[in-house]
Order: C-alpha cells, then structure tokens, then sequence
C-alpha cells in the first residue's frame, strides 16, 4: 500500500514537471514557425485554419486571420453572413482582417479592378508577418489571390520567406500552388468525395458558413 502511495506520488510529480514546461512554452512565441498549406475542392479548408486558432488559444498564443476574396456583410449583399467572423471577433475577440469580396469573380475587368486592394493586402500579410505581434497568423483562400493573377507567387514567397521565423503560418485554397508546396512544412490535400450539393442540399448556416 505505502509502496503503491509513493509511485504515484512520484508520477503526479512528473505529471506536474511536464504541465509546467507547457505552461511555459505557452506563453512563449515558436522558436521555429512552420508553414501549412492546405489546399484542393475538398470542404474543411477555412474550418482547419479556424480549429488551428481555437489550438491556439488554448495556450494562449496571439492568433489572426486575414481572409482574401471573402467579405462578412449581415445583408449579404456584398459579402457574406459568416458563422465564425462573429465568433472569432464578437466571442474570443480574435481580429479577422478582410480583403475583397466574394461574388466579384465574373470578368477581367472585374478583376483589373481589384489590383488595388490585392496591392493592399499584400502589404498588410507581409506588416503581419515581419511583426513580433502574432503567434499564429492565418492566411485564408491565398490561392485565388494568386490563380487569378491578383498576386505573383515570387512576391508571396519571398514575403514568406522573409517572415519573422517564430511565427507559424497556415495558408488556404482551392488550388494547388507547386511553389507553396515546396516552401511548406506541411502540405495537406484536402479531396471531395462526396458532397450534399450533388443532392440539392444547399449551405446551412452554422454548418457550412
């Protein structure tokens, strides 16, 4: 019994030695920020990058989201009512940052148009990413940005390249950017098998947005 007692004493002491150095390195920043990407027409993309927020939170990390080609607007009418915006920013006071909207795809000159605030926001990734002011930084639906020419991927690159090394970087799109992939810590492929569209099913709040 006595024998029983002081092994487990000694394995709540260990237990406590290892919470502590967590606690520890929470409050730290990453000695080395990795990259992800994920990318494909697989659903799960901008819910991964809003799980890895939530993480991080958990250990007190400072987190933010910068969001490209997407726009919350209550009236839906030049953006979108979107689920987590009013979560990350009304609830756990998280800044998302929001750069274009999400219906302007339709022409060229639409998107000639947009060169001014993909300029903008180009700007405002590398501010964010040259700062000692996040943690963890999520970049949401980069690769349209490049796709549609709105960016050159040499200058996305070198910005990522050049950021500050603690700060850990998740990256979203539809489409697969080789050379974000090499540049990648991890690099996850997100695939549709299957989806409730195919059957009508249209987006339902709070599910989908």
């Amino acid at each position: 019994m006595g024998y029983s007692i002081f092994i487990l004493i000694i394995r709540i002491k260990i237990d406590l030695k290892i919470l502590s150095k967590c606690k520890i390195m929470s409050k730290n920043q990453f000695k080395t920020g990795l990259i992800h990407y994920y990318f494909g027409m697989g659903c799960g993309k901008t819910s991964i990058g809003l799980g890895h927020i939530v993480r991080a939170l958990g250990r007190n990390l400072r987190t933010i989201l910068i969001q490209f080609l997407k726009k919350h607007d209550p009236t839906a009418q030049k953006g979108f009512f979107y689920g987590e915006y009013i979560t990350l920013t009304e609830k756990l006071n998280i800044p998302i940052i929001q750069f274009g909207e999400f219906n302007f795809i339709k022409s060229e000159k639409q998107i000639a148009s947009q060169m001014e605030m993909a300029k903008n926001a180009l700007n405002k990734v590398k501010e964010v990413l040259t700062s000692k002011k996040y943690d963890l930084i999520v970049l949401d639906e980069v690769g349209s940005m490049i796709k549609l020419n709105l960016w050159e991927t040499k200058n996305f690159i070198r910005i990522l390249r050049d950021k500050n090394p603690e700060i850990e970087v998740i990256i979203t799109g539809h489409q697969g950017i080789p050379e974000l992939e090499d540049i990648a810590d991890y690099v996850i492929h997100l695939e549709e098998i299957k989806h409730p569209y195919q059957k009508g099913i249209l987006a339902r709040p709070g599910i989908e947005f």
